[in-house]
């Protein structure tokens, strides 16, 4: 059984219902950074976090016998983030898999939550390792809120720690964030600082938060669809420096691709523009000018070319197990050259 992760996290964990192993995958970072302090605040000291590029089996192994052996009134936690790079690197052979998924089963008194950083396909859940792991734990999906709820949130922080926040700059706000919620709770702690207690208007978004500086998702979006390759590069060097995950940023990307897609396969199809962007989920203004500019930018080939290569970098990641930062990077010198 799939579970999506909010309500896992009510619903299950704060009423000690997980089983041992416990399988989050999904492209929603702030929702499993949340899932995690829960964790942290029912274990404490006794939680420990591994990255999957740096260790290996017996890392595991270690850290799950000594939560074994010492165990007391709270649970050893152990957390594995980038478990598919885990995957890619230890568990190539059969044997070395096999071994993995026996300890797995022997699991109790322990908790092993291991983090996959995009969402698994049900042929990906179908195949092992991630077989054995969802027949003996549980499976959780971190997905993208609805745009409804991404609001609600987002209006409920800034009338607890602003001066509140107009509609409209509260619809620009998260179009152009894409709903993501970990880019919205930077972009909302700006807002706040910067407006010192009072209402946020469409202005105070416009100037705060779409024109961010070097560290601004949306100025390599800019660059990136401009084709503005060297500043598309130092642009992309800055995010990943201020603590963007690649696979973040190329959610971004594909969000505002398969948008652009979208709205030319509709003009081509006799559709005005301003349905067109109403059929497409662009519906304010300011958010419609920066696509219009991108549409008038890319030509249908150019389009061809970026959903293809996103396509190609989705593959190359979760079936090649390649590097997501090197795909990217690859990805965006070869575009903005083309």
């Amino acid at each position: 059984m799939s579970y999506r992760l909010p309500n896992y996290q009510k619903e299950v964990l704060e009423k000690g219902g997980s089983k041992p192993v416990i399988l989050i995958h999904g492209n929603e970072e702030f929702l499993i950074r949340n899932f995690l302090s829960s964790l942290r605040s029912i274990a404490g000291e006794n939680l420990i976090t591994l990255w999957g590029d740096e260790i290996t089996t017996e890392d595991i192994l270690s850290n799950l016998s000594e939560g074994d052996m010492f165990a007391g009134t709270q649970e050893r936690v152990v957390v594995v983030r980038s478990f598919e790079e885990f995957v890619a690197k230890q568990l190539k052979r059969k044997a070395s898999q096999k071994s993995f998924l026996d300890t797995l089963k022997r699991v109790k008194r322990s908790k092993l939550v291991l983090v996959v950083s995009y969402r698994l396909t049900s042929q990906d859940l179908g195949r092992e390792p991630y077989k054995t792991i969802s027949a003996v734990g549980d499976v959780v999906i971190s997905d993208r809120l609805p745009a409804k709820k991404v609001k609600e949130l987002v209006k409920r922080k800034l009338e607890r720690e602003a001066g509140g926040i107009e509609d409209s700059a509260l619809d620009l706000l998260v179009e152009m964030c894409g709903g993501n919620l970990q880019v919205l709770r930077q972009e909302t702690d700006k807002l706040i600082d910067y407006s010192e207690g009072r209402k946020i208007t469409e202005e105070d978004v416009k100037k705060v938060c779409i024109f961010t500086g070097e560290q601004g998702i949306f100025e390599f979006i800019d660059a990136l669809l401009g084709k503005e390759g060297e500043k598309a590069i130092l642009s992309l060097g800055d995010l990943i420096r201020a603590g963007h995950h690649p696979l973040q940023i190329l959610a971004t990307v594909s969000s505002y691709g398969v948008k652009i897609y979208t709205i030319k396969h509709l003009l081509r199809s006799g559709v005005n523009m301003e349905k067109a962007f109403n059929l497409s989920g662009v519906k304010h203004r300011y958010a419609q000018m920066k696509y219009k500019t991108y549409i008038e930018n890319l030509s249908d080939k150019d389009v061809k070319h970026l959903i293809e290569s996103l396509y190609r970098i989705d593959m190359e990641v979760k079936v090649r197990f390649e590097d997501p930062q090197r795909s990217l990077e690859n990805f965006v010198k070869d575009f903005t050259l083309s």
